[in-house]
């Protein structure tokens, strides 16, 4: 058997380096969209999982990749999923398999004569089946997102922070993207209530109100994050500070008090008192829509000081969930602008 296991060329582009030494390589299969999946190498880091579109970003002398959750930096082939190692592990596995079949093929065809015949029987080699080596399992990302800077089209779970390719702060672009989204829902509200009635359309509107609020919640919930890392508060308070604010993200003005109480910043400092004010009162609407079936009650007419009758449908308009977009990316605009705030219960010296 004086023949190698490996074939040069092939699908996988063999080359004899030396009489030790192979390269190969393997691509990995792309999604329908063009994507390929990357998973953060840092162990700590949650979801970690993410998508790259193929030629897009940095093509070209890339030294590092980044994870866009935790910027977490390394070589990019670092970042090949748990399912794309199996998958080149099984690639490997049956060229290895292929070469030894043809190994075992090869001799038997010489007919040698003391493994071809013994003891009057007459050996044959039938070559097994071909390995399957099954497409590496892919996670479905329903974000995408561009990057401004480097223009890398990639996806992933929720709002990212970094750039997966030049590592660059985007997680403004991730907002504008979650908006343009609902910005599309608002405006085919007008066909939707002609073609399937006037309740739909209210219905659509009033999960796009919802929608509004999510997003500012979830913002808020990791700029709080962000703006306790920079002052110095580890992991575990960071998360219990968190859990211990619940909901309180949904509201203006619990927001508000949080952010001032527990990290010293003007939360609605970019708003004029009556931007506060509206923005306030359309998040409001938001109590009787989840918990009432839309149906003012008095608590919301207590809260949202709102002439607004009892018993009635809540009045929801998409010019009013538009400026709350508006508002809220004038609020995340300031707030992620911040690179240095005191030490909770201390003041900046001057």
């Amino acid at each position: 058997m004086n023949r190698d296991i490996f074939d040069e060329g092939g699908p996988l582009n063999i080359k004899k380096i030396n009489s030790d030494q192979i390269s190969m390589e393997i691509r990995f299969p792309l999604g329908p969209d063009g994507r390929v999946a990357r998973e953060c190498p840092n162990e700590a880091c949650c979801p970690g999982y993410f998508k790259v579109k193929s030629g897009t970003g940095i093509t070209k002398e890339q030294g590092q990749a980044y994870c866009p959750y935790c910027r977490f930096s390394a070589a990019p082939a670092a970042f090949t999923t748990k399912e794309q190692q199996k998958y080149m592990t099984g690639l490997i596995g049956a060229e290895i398999t292929e070469g030894i079949q043809q190994m075992f093929e090869d001799t038997f065809k010489r007919g040698t004569t003391n493994l071809s015949r013994s003891g009057g029987l007459e050996l044959h080699y039938k070559r097994g089946p071909k390995p399957v080596v099954p497409r590496p399992f892919e996670e479905e990302v329903r974000r995408d997102v561009i990057c401004p800077h480097c223009g890398l089209d990639h996806s992933v779970f929720g709002l990212a922070i970094w750039c997966a390719d030049c590592g660059k702060d985007i997680f403004l672009t991730h907002i504008e993207a979650e908006y343009s989204v609902l910005r599309s829902m608002l405006s085919d509200i007008g066909r939707r209530r002609l073609s399937l009635g006037n309740r739909v359309g209210a219905k659509d509107l009033e999960n796009c109100l919802e929608d509004t609020v999510s997003i500012f919640e979830a913002v808020l919930r990791q700029e709080a994050r962000r703006l306790m890392q920079l002052q110095g508060a580890d992991i575990e308070e960071i998360e219990n500070s968190i859990r211990k604010a619940g909901n309180a993200f949904q509201s203006i003005s619990r927001s508000t008090i949080i952010f001032d109480k527990e990290l010293g910043v003007k939360l609605l400092n970019s708003l004029s008192e009556a931007e506060s004010i509206s923005l306030e009162n359309t998040f409001e609407k938001r109590h009787p829509i989840t918990h009432n079936l839309g149906i003012v009650d008095k608590k919301y007419i207590d809260r949202a000081r709102a002439a607004e009758k009892e018993g009635r449908d809540v009045l929801v308009t998409p010019e009013e969930i538009e400026a709350a977009i508006v508002l809220s990316m004038k609020v995340f605009r300031s707030v992620h602008a911040i690179e240095c705030v005191p030490k909770k219960g201390k003041k900046e010296t001057e």
